[in-house]
């Protein structure tokens, strides 16, 4: 879970010592619509909507390769173009022969053809390369010190995936059975004893100093990792990220959406004990895609400097694109049965998605038909917060609380 905090400026009335209690009714506020109820054109909406979310859901790992190029190509630029300034100055009014300077004047073009091309791509066209310049700027050198978006996720994904994953994987496909064997083998061990408390004992040693030790291990460090990547991307994309107000909003907000968060975990899963089946598992998915994709936009909103109440209210109001954005990443994470296994499937391919929402181009929804399912889990979250620490009055309200989501944003939260 990454640093998160609203941009509040003073605590709203009956909040709790700093900690702004969102009320259920400040994410329901909806974009003005002429007409409410279903209707084809509202329901082609959600369609294309639900269909806009999953498309975008999935360019992460080509947005990871474009962003690293444009990275690349503008640390170029910064380091070619001081040497151009400088040459031009020192050479301006110096008494050499014709052809010098025309020669210096076809190699300052040649370095400025390098930092624009003429095509719209952000690397050199024509097969130009570095190769004549300073070998102290060649990409690898570039790279070096900062390293690249891929190189974060290539990280994340060798700790999780070819670390702690595989370990999982030789102790229970490999360890596992060749002891069984060798303890059966040497018929040391009858094969009642060892199925019934041999073999789970091993399994309990091997979970208690290695998987247990190593999964909160693995908390700890990707959500370092996680932020990291997700303001990388952000700063490339959209510039510096906004400044928080104080730290005690900052902690607020953090400890506020850690328990919202939680809260609605216990929803899913009291929803998925629906005595239907499919309805139980249909409702829990929902729950669960909209849950990721919150997941996932959380970093960008925060860098926006936009408060809880309001990430809810995108989410509940253009629940379809969001359902459709988080359906991938439920999927693939709900596939493993192990709750391990799935913690490592999810960290192995979350810092794609958050690179998904951070450059995704979410679109005001034309339809009024939000969901309001954060309604419960806000209501829950409100009367803890209120019964476990004493209330704060205040007689000043924070104008920002009153404005709407449009209102800041317009039509496009980029």
């Amino acid at each position: 879970m990454s640093v998160r905090a609203g941009h509040l400026s003073q605590p709203a009335p009956g909040s709790v010592r700093g900690m702004p209690l969102v009320r259920p009714s400040q994410t329901s506020q909806a974009f003005t619509s002429p007409s409410r109820g279903v209707s084809l054109s509202s329901m082609g909406q959600m369609v294309g909507s639900f269909l806009r979310g999953f498309v975008h859901s999935l360019k992460g790992a080509l947005h990871i390769f474009l962003l690293d190029q444009n990275r690349l190509h503008l640390k170029q630029e910064r380091q070619i173009r001081p040497d151009i300034h400088r040459e031009r100055l020192l050479n301006r009014n110096s008494p050499v022969r014709d052809h010098e300077l025309f020669a210096k004047k076809r190699a300052l073009e040649r370095r400025e053809k390098l930092l624009n091309p003429p095509c719209s791509s952000s690397a050199p066209a024509g097969g130009a390369s570095l190769s004549g310049l300073d070998p102290s700027r060649s990409p690898s050198h570039l790279t070096a010190h900062e390293p690249s978006l891929l190189h974060r996720t290539l990280k994340c994904c060798l700790f999780n995936g070819g670390f702690f994953w595989l370990s999982i994987l030789i102790f229970e496909q490999l360890v596992l059975p060749v002891i069984t064997w060798l303890a059966l083998s040497l018929g040391e061990i009858p094969a009642d004893s060892w199925a019934h408390w041999m073999q789970p004992v091993l399994s309990l040693i091997f979970s208690t100093f290695w998987v247990l030790p190593l999964f909160l291990l693995s908390k700890v460090v990707n959500a370092i990792w996680f932020q990291d990547i997700a303001n990388s991307a952000f700063k490339f994309s959209q510039g510096r990220p906004q400044m928080m107000s104080s730290l005690s909003v900052m902690v607020a907000d953090t400890i506020y959406s850690l328990a919202v968060e939680t809260v609605f975990l216990a929803q899913t899963a009291l929803v998925s004990l629906v005595p239907i089946i499919m309805i139980g598992r249909t409702l829990a998915l929902v729950h669960l895609c909209l849950l990721n994709a919150l997941y996932c936009f959380e970093y960008k909103w925060f860098n926006q400097g936009l408060e809880l109440h309001r990430r809810l209210h995108f989410v509940e109001q253009d629940w379809p694109y969001f359902l459709g954005f988080g359906l991938p990443l439920a999927l693939i994470t709900s596939a493993p049965s192990s709750l391990v296994v799935r913690g490592c499937v999810f960290a192995m391919i979350f810092p794609l998605f958050i690179v998904s929402a951070n450059q995704a181009i979410v679109i005001a929804p034309q339809f009024d038909m939000p969901l309001r399912i954060f309604r419960p889990t806000m209501t829950i979250s409100n009367y803890l917060f209120s019964r476990t620490l004493p209330a704060q009055q205040q007689p000043t309200k924070n104008p920002s609380l009153s404005r709407s989501s449009g209102d800041l944003l317009g039509p496009r939260l980029r």
